[in-house]
């Protein structure tokens, strides 16, 4: 295939798949690997009944398609992969010969899952947005009134007489600048992110060093697994190192207070092809993921997890998340999670693009 229709194949959020006449795959593009849980490497040259299988086998269609030169479309179908996972998509299949193929099958794949998944991250996206912008003004009103509290304390206690009076006007000034304090904290960072290309790892090998000096009385087991194919990305070094610190530490917290066996954290960084962001397509994304085996998220709070003040740890001010959620935003990215007892996993999602401005503008999003 030529090198520009490999490009225009590389670019469809559907998955597109070639078959030759014995229904082996002659072509995959990046969307069907990923629909697929393949790869390109592995895939090239195999039989279509090693990617996936239907119930009731459908296999009689392929061939009819190909027989009797007719087109089939299948609408709700399940594929069942390997390691057990399933696909619903709808496909359709269409038989056709040029210069290149003789007498191929074309595979196109429209993955339902992931119109849904986008959906709900919009819905959930908005709603954080709105709770956010509204959360943020309310600390910014409440902010105004506590440094006047703490400047009349100040002036009333310089002005008492009697030194054992000052006690209280010294905790009116503890209480504000700890009110103040907190504020802040939902204000998320004061600092403009310093935009520099580096690796992304660095950060993350930074947070994971700390952590080995905090860990030392604790028994849990940390795992890495880096993709080093990840190109350098524009990135604050300082504000990512927070992020996954915050993930980190929160994955260290729910099994510490739990009585998880053999607990683990494992950091996890990968490409993925052809994802989203909100509504935005990317060719492209660097995926960190941390994972746990602890207890997981409480079912009653999923739906609210990144809003400031939400915590599902008794002792929790529920700032972690939003904090982090605030600067992968200035990283045009996405923070993504999914959790049940024994496995939760938080996800950044940044754009890789070598289109990116000094100020982590993207040119690379399709609509």
């Amino acid at each position: 295939m030529n090198q520009s229709n490999h490009f225009l194949l590389t670019e469809l959020t559907t998955g597109i798949l070639v078959l030759d006449s014995s229904l082996s795959i002659k072509l995959i593009n990046t969307s069907a690997e990923s629909f697929l849980d393949s790869s390109l490497k592995s895939t090239i040259g195999k039989k279509i009944t090693d990617l996936f299988h239907e119930e009731p086998d459908s296999l009689e269609n392929f061939e009819n398609c190909l027989e009797k030169n007719r087109d089939f479309k299948k609408i709700d179908a399940v594929l069942h992969l390997r390691k057990g996972r399933t696909l619903m998509c709808d496909y359709t299949l269409r038989p056709f010969s040029n210069g290149e193929f003789k007498e191929c099958l074309i595979m196109e794949i429209v993955g339902k899952e992931n119109a849904s998944e986008i959906k709900e991250r919009h819905r959930m996206k908005t709603n954080q947005e709105i709770t956010t912008e509204f959360i943020r003004s309310m600390a910014h009103e409440i902010k105004n009134p506590l440094s006047g509290i703490r400047g009349s304390a100040q002036l009333l206690n310089n002005k008492l007489p009697d030194q054992s009076l000052r006690e209280y006007t010294d905790i009116i000034i503890k209480q504000t600048d700890r009110l103040t304090a907190l504020v802040d904290n939902i204000l998320g960072p004061n600092k403009k992110p310093s935009f520099k290309v580096q690796n992304i790892h660095y950060p993350i090998e930074n947070v994971m060093d700390l952590e080995k000096n905090e860990i030392k009385d604790i028994e849990i087991k940390y795992e890495k697994d880096f993709d080093p194919s990840i190109p350098d990305l524009l990135i604050d070094s300082y504000l990512i190192e927070n992020s996954v610190l915050n993930l980190i530490k929160n994955a260290r917290e729910s099994l510490s207070n739990s009585e998880t066996l053999s607990p683990k954290i494992k950091v996890k960084t990968r490409v993925v092809h052809q994802g989203y962001i909100g509504e935005l397509r990317f060719t492209t994304l660097c995926k960190i993921s941390i994972s746990d085996n602890g207890p997981g998220i409480p079912e009653e709070i999923k739906d609210s997890i990144f809003f400031p003040m939400i915590s599902g740890k008794e002792q929790g001010s529920g700032l972690g998340l939003s904090i982090t959620q605030g600067i992968v935003s200035q990283h045009n990215g996405a923070l993504q999670f999914k959790s049940k007892p024994g496995d939760t996993e938080f996800s950044i999602i940044i754009p890789i693009s070598a289109n990116m401005n000094k100020n982590g503008g993207l040119k690379e999003a399709h609509g």
